[in-house]
């Protein structure tokens, strides 16, 4: 029996090898798709949303009707609200405006000295702008640049050239992040997958303005996979991770101080009456934490989950429970053999609706009961 399983995998790798991955792999049958956003944010009254072409979509949070649509003469590539509730955008020219919620006019707020596409933004509780750019977080106000990062080995060797030609491994340097997410302790995380080599993590004080340690005791880089960082109530950090490389994989960890638990695995969730050889396994992607039932919520490849934390002082996940599974169009992984995570971020209104961004099917709003997607 062992050795016909063996057979059975070796054929499994032969055929994904085979197949050219690319976004076929779930379609909901409505003809829509290439719709690519980038950037997701939420008030208390509207989606605000990047696509690729670097305009801007507003939609009526109550009514989901679109209601505003920029033009291209502006490639706005960051979204951020700070302290105050007002809306910021970034361009990919280094300037930053400040959104009139009225009629969408945009005010000129601050130009960066020099003209780097602006990744993404966040405002502290103070109100510092900080924003991050071509390989370095900065502050525009005064001009001040972090771009050293110490990282912990993963599978990507990064050198630095010396003496005009030879070269070293460095693990101090800025990793350009898939997802950013700043905490309430004003702390900014930057998170990156290679696929199949691993992640990084890179944190910065936005109050003692300097990078500080991802060195987490209980965590493996070559082995995490991250797509998202949330926080809870009690300022906990948990860190989603997941990939497809042939089979799928997927954890959350949990942070406390320097010390990283895992609390959900998913082999450990898998349905006891799934023996088949060829089922992949669990991929898991964003999370998010909900204030209002003190659950967390997460996307996997086998749709939306949510679950509770049990009391025992360990931060376990319990009571797994199913939600909804949209069809969605996938995108191939680059770094690994199989598919990337179609779902990027989610979040929540404040009216307890769950708000998750694709990456090619428009936005999905579930309200517990019906799903609404909108593009």
């Amino acid at each position: 029996m062992a050795s016909i399983r063996i057979i059975k995998y070796h054929i499994l790798i032969l055929c994904m090898l085979t197949i050219p991955f690319r976004s076929v792999a779930k379609n909901d049958g409505s003809g829509k798709s290439g719709v690519n956003f980038t950037k997701m944010l939420l008030d208390t009254t509207n989606i605000y949303a990047l696509n690729t072409e670097g305009q801007l979509i507003v939609w009526n949070l109550k009514e989901l009707t679109k209601i505003y649509k920029s033009d291209t003469i502006k490639k706005f590539t960051a979204i951020a609200q700070n302290r105050s509730g007002d809306i910021f955008l970034g361009t990919s020219m280094g300037k930053i405006f400040k959104i009139n919620k009225e009629d969408f006019s945009l005010q000129p707020y601050l130009e960066l000295k020099v003209s780097y596409s602006i990744y993404d933004m966040f405002f502290n509780s103070d109100n510092k702008i900080f924003v991050i750019i071509h390989y370095a977080v900065y502050d525009p106000i005064k001009d001040k640049y972090w771009g050293s990062f110490k990282h912990e080995p993963n599978g990507i060797i990064t050198s630095r050239q010396f003496l005009h030609f030879f070269k070293k491994r460095t693990y101090r340097y800025f990793d350009m992040p898939n997802y950013s997410f700043i905490d309430g302790r004003d702390r900014i995380w930057m998170i990156k997958s290679f696929g199949e080599f691993g992640g990084s993590v890179q944190i910065f004080d936005t109050r003692k303005r300097k990078a500080l340690r991802s060195d987490f005791d209980g965590l493996d880089f070559r082995l995490l996979y991250p797509k998202s960082v949330f926080e809870d109530s009690s300022h906990h950090i948990f860190i989603t991770s997941g990939v497809m490389h042939f089979m799928c994989t997927g954890d959350i960890f949990r942070i406390d101080n320097q010390q990283a638990t895992n609390i959900y695995h998913s082999e450990d969730f898998i349905d006891s009456a799934k023996h088949d050889p060829w089922y992949p396994g669990i991929l898991v992607g964003p999370g998010a934490y909900n204030a209002v039932d003190n659950n967390i919520y997460f996307a996997t490849s086998e749709g939306f989950f949510r679950a509770s934390l049990s009391n025992n002082g360990e931060g376990n996940v319990e009571h797994v429970e199913f939600l909804f599974n949209p069809n969605l169009l996938w995108d191939s992984e680059p770094l690994a053999i199989g598919l990337s995570m179609s779902i990027k971020k989610l979040t929540f209104t404040i009216d307890n609706r769950l708000v998750f961004l694709t990456s090619q099917n428009g936005i999905g709003i579930y309200d517990g009961v019906d799903l609404k997607m909108i593009d």
